[in-house]
């Protein structure tokens, strides 16, 4: 139990440290609204991007699927429409992952920020650690997208340079790809000139390579219909309304606080 003296002085040091508090409240209310603004705002931004390499994406399944069609009636634009498809889609992967990186790096610095706004302790090393584990596999897996692509690209454009010089091998190309018959010689020199490309693939390749790229694009048209949804009902991020949350809850607190605080402040003087 406490005397009369302790709860007194209890009340005058309330009274002295409340309006102190009340500032520190106000303004660590004010920093968490803008902080799920800027969460917001930044994730707004993000399905943007993210719409765009969806589209991009989209757009190099398609030329991909013309070039593996063309390449039994036209060397030059298969391989160009190949080339094209393939640089669109190491441009998809990168935009994809540089917008994770930049968002995840955003949402978990503003949830840092929050919590320590909330008075609940929070260890920097470990939304670095954090942000790092969520990205270095998008990171490797891009990468490596990448690096196929570019070589992709390097094989078609070396194709289309020999397509043009060399006529009679591409001839031979297109035997194979009908399943005609040519000699084994014939048939390596193609491989070797052309391997890698719509024209050293059978027809059973090309039929699964054609697959693949159209699963590809209807992934990326199934992410692009998502996002474009998704900003038309104002792209909101979950993180930035738990923040919104944590503000009502120390608004919650402070309009205690300050009944409390007016009652004391009107209560009897010793």
């Amino acid at each position: 139990m406490y005397t009369e003296a302790e709860e007194q002085l209890a009340r005058e040091r309330f009274l002295s440290e409340f309006p102190k508090l009340k500032v520190e409240l106000e303004e660590r209310i004010r920093k968490l609204h803008e902080l799920a603004d800027n969460v917001d705002r930044v994730h707004k931004n993000c399905t943007i991007s993210n719409i765009v390499a969806s589209s991009t994406g989209a757009a190099s399944g398609l030329l991909s699927i013309l070039g593996l069609g063309l390449a039994p009636f036209t060397a030059g634009a298969s391989l160009a429409l190949s080339a094209v498809g393939a640089g669109l889609g190491a441009a998809s992967v990168v935009t994809q992952v540089a917008t994770n990186i930049m968002e995840n790096s955003s949402e978990s610095s503003a949830k840092a920020q929050a919590s320590r706004l909330s008075s609940i302790d929070f260890d920097k090393g470990e939304v670095v650690a954090k942000v790092l584990c969520d990205t270095i596999p998008k990171i490797s897996s891009s990468t490596g997208k990448c690096i196929q692509a570019l070589q992709n690209i390097a094989k078609n454009v070396h194709a289309i340079k020999l397509a043009r010089v060399k006529p009679r091998l591409v001839a031979n190309a297109r035997r194979l790809m009908r399943a005609q018959r040519v000699s084994v010689r014939s048939s390596r020199q193609v491989q070797k000139a052309f391997g890698g490309t719509a024209l050293g693939m059978t027809k059973g390749a090309r039929i699964m390579g054609a697959a693949t790229a159209g699963l590809f694009l209807a992934m990326d048209v199934v992410n692009l219909v998502k996002d474009s949804e998704h900003l038309q009902k104002g792209a909101k991020a979950k993180s930035a309304d738990e923040m919104r949350q944590q503000a009502q809850e120390l608004e919650k607190n402070l309009e205690e606080l300050t009944k409390i605080y007016e009652i004391l402040k009107e209560g009897p003087n010793p």
